[in-house]
């Protein structure tokens, strides 16, 4: 069978250059190219040849290239688009790969490096159709479980939201609600959706770097800067940029924040040029704004700039009658994730977990399955009281029934795991328990844990315990 004569569109305002880049495709004998010196006739001919992979130029009068791909990118996501530039400028792979490039080279590219370039690009295309496919799913409303109004409300935001570009939004509720979960919700659902989600935690970065962290640098700006840096704003151009815990970002920064949306313009640090730059703020954050801006410690101007769309995520202990839908997504998602079939959620799990007020909300929620998945066994999960879930394994009553304090599936013999450990740490000392009691041998220890060996030997290595 004849190998796929793919089509590839070259853009360049350069007649001989493009004639270069053709004759050594096409001498391949397996790509069909069609090529123009006009950006914006290479912007219709992909809608009318749906080529296979697009070059094009940076420099070019009336449109540069970067702008070639973001719309190309905007409308054909999985598209690969190699840019190609005659100058060598600063931070010239940078504004490629943000504009959505998935390959850049400087010219003269010829012969077997621009096949190679080619084939490469190609042959990962079906891969990031399908990347991008999981994200669609990932990033849906529909990923905002349950049937209460409340969460039908949030759902009904989240698609108002994303139907007005780039408009600021504002989603309030306690820690472990799913306030990240609603941002990239609202992300897959704009029309910026091909482009960049990035999450910034404001606790996490101490103010001297979150400006810099934010709006980047220029060379030289300070003692450590030896090159330009885009800053994330720059970085999420097109898509959504997520400010988590906004509560806590400094008055001075709260200030060139407000500029930025007011403007859309910005300067890096040590930088005098204005940058421009169009996407969507997020943010998101537990404390109570309003208290924040009376005493002083939050920008007044700030907050109504933001608060142009708010949502307050629900409680967990507001939609119990979504708990039993919750609890089956994430035994199935955990199940997945260990490489175990599902188990049936025993019935007398699900009212303890009803009745629970659940002060980590949907993340505590998620925590206790995982944590009753890495003790099951059997085909059927016995999950235990979440108030007394994090009690000591083979502690308790005498019949190890759920809410005694006891964890369900543990029996003699099981490993003591003290109260205070991460999941990660209780499932690194049940596995080495496991080892331990099998002599070390593998196959027995993954038959015990009911998983098969590849995933055992998986789990080992991201915890650290293999040999």
């Amino acid at each position: 069978m004849a190998p796929k004569r793919h089509t590839v569109l070259i853009i360049d305002d350069d007649p001989g250059q493009l004639a270069l880049l053709a004759a050594q495709l096409e001498r391949r004998g397996h790509f069909r190219t069609q090529t123009t010196t006009s950006p914006t006739e290479g912007l219709s001919l992909a809608e009318e040849l749906a080529p296979d992979l697009v070059i094009c130029d940076v420099s070019m009068p009336g449109m540069d290239g970067l702008e070639v791909t973001r719309r190309l990118k905007s409308r054909y996501p999985a598209l690969p688009v190699i840019i190609l530039t005659g100058l060598d400028r600063e931070g010239g792979a940078e504004a490629a790969y943000a504009a959505g490039a998935t390959d850049f080279a400087a010219k003269p590219l010829e012969g077997a490096p621009l096949v190679a370039r080619v084939e490469h690009a190609l042959q990962d295309s079906p891969q990031r159709e399908h990347l991008l496919e999981v994200a669609r799913r990932e990033r849906s409303d529909q990923l905002i479980l349950g049937a209460h109004p409340r969460i039908e409300a949030v759902r009904q935001f989240i698609h108002n939201v994303a139907s007005v570009p780039r408009v600021p939004a504002l989603i309030l509720g306690e820690s472990g609600t799913g306030k990240n979960l609603v941002s990239r919700a609202i992300h897959g659902a704009s029309e910026g959706a091909p482009y960049r989600f990035v999450e910034v935690n404001c606790a996490a970065l101490p103010a001297n770097l979150l400006e810099a962290e934010l709006f980047g640098y220029e060379k030289g700006a300070f003692t450590d800067a030896r090159q330009a840096k885009q800053g994330l704003v720059e970085v999420a151009a097109g898509g959504t940029l997520m400010l988590d815990e906004i509560g806590t970002l400094p008055l001075e920064l709260q200030a060139k924040l407000l500029t930025f949306l007011e403007s859309r313009h910005f300067r890096r640090v040590g930088g005098t040029d204005d940058r421009e730059v169009q996407l969507r703020i997020v943010a998101a954050t537990n404390a109570d704004l309003e208290s924040d801006v009376q005493a002083g410690r939050f920008r007044e101007d700030l907050y109504y700039r933001l608060n142009v769309a708010q949502v307050t995520l629900p409680p967990l202990r507001d939609i119990r009658s979504d708990i039993p839908q919750l609890v089956e997504y994430f035994v199935a998602r955990t199940a997945g994730y260990y490489g175990r079939t599902i188990p049936r959620v025993a019935p007398r799990s699900l009212t303890p977990l009803q009745l629970h007020d659940w002060p980590g909300n949907v993340r505590e929620l998620r925590n206790v399955i995982e944590r009753a998945m890495i003790f099951a066994k059997g085909d059927e999960l016995a999950i235990p009281d979440p108030a007394r879930a994090f009690g000591t394994p083979g502690a308790g009553s005498e019949d190890g029934a759920p809410g005694s304090g006891t964890d369900a599936s543990a029996g003699p013999g099981s490993p003591a795991i003290p109260l205070g450990l991460t999941l990660e740490e209780v499932e690194r000392r049940y596995i080495e328990a496991t080892l331990d009691a099998c002599d070390g041998q593998v196959a027995v220890a993954a038959e015990r844990l009911g998983v098969t060996r590849k995933v055992l030997w998986m789990r080992r290595k991201k915890l650290g315990i293999l040999p």
